[in-house]
């Protein structure tokens, strides 16, 4: 049975500073890389933890982990919730996974090594969150992100305008 947002932000609380931290280094990595750099802590990942909340997400799919501050935020809002992340960059998955060993998650993250597009269509559904966060070819992904979302599921676009890229 779902729970209340109220309960999974009182859960969250104990990583709030820890997730904080992470958003901060997420942002300062991009701008000691400059315009190349593809990490984009979005400002929604908390929110992201507290909608799997409400839907009793056991299962989250996020395509696009850059140093895992989304992954974490949406894996420390239950204790029971498992996110598999996809990460092209091994710099950046390596980074992530010491951002989760520091935060006690690692055994409930796992981290999928390379290119989303190449990975998409190996992985098998249902997620009861799915979110892209990595500005991938919408044309081409959409059809295969819906379908690795449960029926009943939520699929949460980021990127679909392409701005904020660069």
């Amino acid at each position: 049975m779902p729970e209340p947002p109220l309960d999974a932000l009182q859960r969250a609380i104990p990583n709030i500073r820890q997730l904080s931290e992470l958003h901060d280094a997420s942002i300062a990595h991009r701008k000691s890389h400059g315009k190349g750099c593809l990490v984009f802590p979005s400002p929604q990942a908390p929110v992201w933890g507290v909608i799997a909340s409400i839907l009793g997400a056991e299962r989250v799919l996020e395509v696009g982990c850059g140093i895992g501050y989304q992954a974490a935020s949406i894996a420390s809002a239950a204790p029971d919730r498992r996110v598999e992340t996809i990460e092209n960059d091994p710099s950046h998955a390596g980074l992530a996974e010491a951002a989760f060993a520091r935060l006690a998650l690692s055994d409930r993250i796992i981290i999928l090594r390379g290119d989303a597009e190449s990975l998409l269509s190996e992985l098998d559904g249902h997620y009861d969150l799915v979110v892209e966060d990595a500005g991938i070819n919408y044309e081409r992904w959409l059809p295969v992100l819906a379908r690795l979302t449960r029926p009943g599921g939520v699929l949460i676009i980021s990127n679909l305008s392409g701005r904020g890229r660069g």
